[in-house]
């Protein structure tokens, strides 16, 4: 399968199959496998235990090399192995008992991103993924330029993904030892409504005013309140509190491999405790 490329990104043409089998050079990678119902629309049924174990036993050969199996809130069957043949023939269901799936795998478990700087915007992806593979022990997933908001300008950095969780302290371009940079992403907030969680092309509020969350037109006469914290700043303040704590989870969601939702849940639960502690202290 040919690469898929242009100026600002480019993506490794193997399947995810081919890429997942490639794991079985680096150790101890966790592979999560999701199966979705066909029909977006729906759920996977909640099917007795028993009768999911008799299915996947029939069907997959390395069953016994699953960890674990669990329901996800979205409704989906997510299946956890270290070894990537048995994750590649769950890969390969298009029927789970009676219903028709799709498969994919949680990239964020098995893929590292960072940022090396100073690459002549000239330069083709294509070219630069080869110079990387040739040069360092690593197989590049994805490559991705930065564009500077509101222009066609194409910057510097180049955002590397490559298969396996290690991220190299360094890696060697064209005779030149670049350090690496790690990469968190920005907290996701709507510019309709200004709450995170969501863009604004799914949002279906009405516009508000960021600064004071009213819904009147014209320049702001109100004082700042936030609508995330109801504090006397602006709703884009990264000083907020919310902001801060969506950027932890980033952090948290980019140090340990996991997807956002993992990460929440995690986040959550630390706080949950650390407020308990402090109560029975009191």
């Amino acid at each position: 399968m040919a690469d898929k490329s242009n100026s600002t990104y480019m993506r490794c043409g193997k399947s995810v199959n081919e890429l997942v089998m490639r794991l079985g050079n680096l150790q101890n990678e966790e592979i999560s496998i999701i199966i979705s119902n066909a029909d977006k629309t729906k759920k996977m049924p909640q099917t007795n235990p028993f009768l999911v174990q008799d299915f996947i036993k029939k069907s997959i050969n390395r069953h016994q090399l699953i960890d674990n199996m669990r329901h996800t809130r979205q409704g989906k069957i997510q299946f956890t192995t270290k070894d990537p043949i048995c994750a590649v023939q769950l890969l390969s269901l298009t029927k789970f008992m009676d219903t028709d799936v799709s498969t994919d795998v949680i990239w964020e478990n098995i893929s590292a991103r960072f940022l090396i700087t100073d690459i002549p915007t000239t330069t083709p992806l294509e070219e630069l993924a080869n110079e990387i593979q040739d040069k360092n022990d690593c197989l590049v997933v994805e490559l991705r330029r930065f564009v500077k908001l509101n222009s066609n300008k194409v910057m510097s950095p180049v955002l590397i993904t490559i298969l396996g969780t290690t991220v190299p302290e360094t890696i060697k371009l064209w005779f030149i030892r670049q350090c690496t940079q790690p990469f968190v992403d920005r907290p996701r907030q709507c510019n309709k409504c200004f709450v995170f969680m969501h863009g604004t092309r799914t949002c279906d509020k009405n516009n508000i005013c960021f600064c004071c969350g009213g819904d009147h037109i014209g320049p702001c006469q109100q004082p700042p309140k936030c609508v995330n914290c109801s504090g006397s700043h602006n709703a884009k303040s990264r000083s907020c509190p919310v902001y801060i704590q969506e950027q932890k989870i980033l952090e948290l969601k980019c140090h340990n491999h996991i997807t956002i939702g993992e990460a929440r849940r995690i986040f959550q639960q630390k706080n949950a405790t650390v407020t308990q502690k402090s109560i029975g202290a009191q």
